[in-house]
Parts: C-alpha cells; sequence; structure tokens
C-alpha cells in the first residue's frame, strides 16, 4: 500500500460565479449547483480540493477535475467521489477545505492498494 498527500491554495477572487466557462470546464452540474447556492468561496475550496487529490494521485491514478466530484455530508464535511473506472486502487481518500481571507485551500491524503 501506498500513502500520499497532495495540497493546494488558490486566491478566492479568482472564482467569480460569473465566469461561466471556467466553472463548467472544472465542475461537474451537482458543483454547479451548490456553488450557485453559496458564494466564490465555496467554488475556490472544492478546485483546491479537486486539485490536492490530483496531485495525490499522481502518477497511480491519471484524474482530471471532471473524474472528481466533491460533496458535503450533512454535517458539512467534504468528501469526493472519484468517477473514473481507475478508482478502484484507491482504498481510501480524505480530504479537507479551508478557506481564509482572500485564500481557500485543501489537503487530500491517499491510500492506495
Amino acid at each position: 500500500m501506498t500513502l500520499n498527500i497532495g495540497i493546494d491554495v488558490d486566491r478566492i477572487s479568482r472564482f467569480k460565479i460569473g465566469n461561466k466557462l471556467l466553472l463548467e470546464k472544472i465542475f461537474t452540474k451537482k458543483e454547479l449547483k451548490s456553488i450557485k447556492k453559496k458564494n466564490p468561496q465555496h467554488a475556490a475550496g472544492i478546485y483546491c480540493a479537486k486539485e490536492a487529490i490530483i496531485k495525490a494521485c499522481n502518477p497511480i491514478v491519471k484524474l482530471n477535475f471532471m473524474d472528481i466530484e466533491i460533496m458535503h455530508g450533512k454535517d458539512g464535511s467534504p468528501y469526493a467521489v472519484i468517477k473514473k473506472p481507475s478508482r478502484t486502487k484507491i482504498k481510501e481518500l480524505k480530504i479537507s477545505i479551508s478557506h481564509s481571507g482572500e485564500y481557500a485551500a485543501a489537503a487530500a491524503i491517499l491510500l492506495t492498494r
């Protein structure tokens, strides 16, 4: 088994809700629905989580933004759904998202078989 981590930090201002073309390349339909109810801070956090997951998975599993869907449990805690068949290599994936001032950050910890 292998343990990998990935982190990402980005400016919240990059994720203005009006930038529809950018948003549709990065976020799934479910994520876009969630983001429209929230704000750019929420979008930046989801983006950072996806980037962190991609970094943690590389080179074991090659993923792109649309292979990953960030959801939130009833308690608000984030979790990731991997939509690619190669997800069978992933044993466990944990993510954390944070916001402060102008920045959002996320970390991903990946355990593979």
